[in-house]
């Protein structure tokens, strides 16, 4: 092999040495997913932590009002949803993004309220959609939790800048 043949790194690509200028800003630091579980790593797991309760409290709540009640599955689905909202505020905004003191309806309250109205309406649509197209069942509540789950990751970057913008 000859002598200026440039050293490979661990792919087999040749190594680059990058300074002055053309370094990125940080470099040596982790970028990407592993940087954002770096920085996000504590409130994401709170985040899971009081997004699980509020699965839980919810379907409870659903099959409650639907099942033991009688309500029609979209109103005992838009009660459960408000009803859980309740702490599901509260304990996003002390548990997981640590803020306390007062309330502010315009800056934390309303925006939480139409993320989490946002996620009813994807929810309740793709259910919609699931059910006319393959019936009643499980598909039914598989696109249900995956309305929520689109919602649910940009509400935690959302509620981030809302929790962190009023503290």
């Amino acid at each position: 092999m000859d002598g200026d043949a440039p050293a490979l790194d661990g792919s087999g690509m040749p190594e680059r040495e990058i300074s002055g200028a053309d370094a990125p800003a940080g470099a040596g630091e982790r970028t990407g997913i592993a940087a954002l579980v770096d920085s996000q790593g504590g409130k994401a797991v709170r985040y899971l932590g009081v997004s699980g309760f509020n699965v839980v409290g919810h379907q409870a709540l659903l099959f409650l009002a639907n099942s033991v009640w009688g309500w029609t599955g979209g109103w005992a689905n838009l009660f459960a949803a408000s009803v859980m909202s309740i702490p599901a505020y509260l304990l996003s905004r002390r548990w997981v993004w640590q803020v306390d003191g007062k309330h502010d309806f315009r800056a934390e309250v309303l925006p939480f309220w139409v993320i989490a109205l946002a996620g009813l309406v994807v929810s309740t649509a793709l259910a919609a959609a699931a059910q006319a197209l393959f019936g009643a069942g499980l598909a039914v509540n598989l696109a249900s939790l995956v309305g929520y789950f689109i919602v649910w990751v940009a509400k935690f970057f959302l509620l981030g800048r809302i929790f962190n913008r009023s503290s």
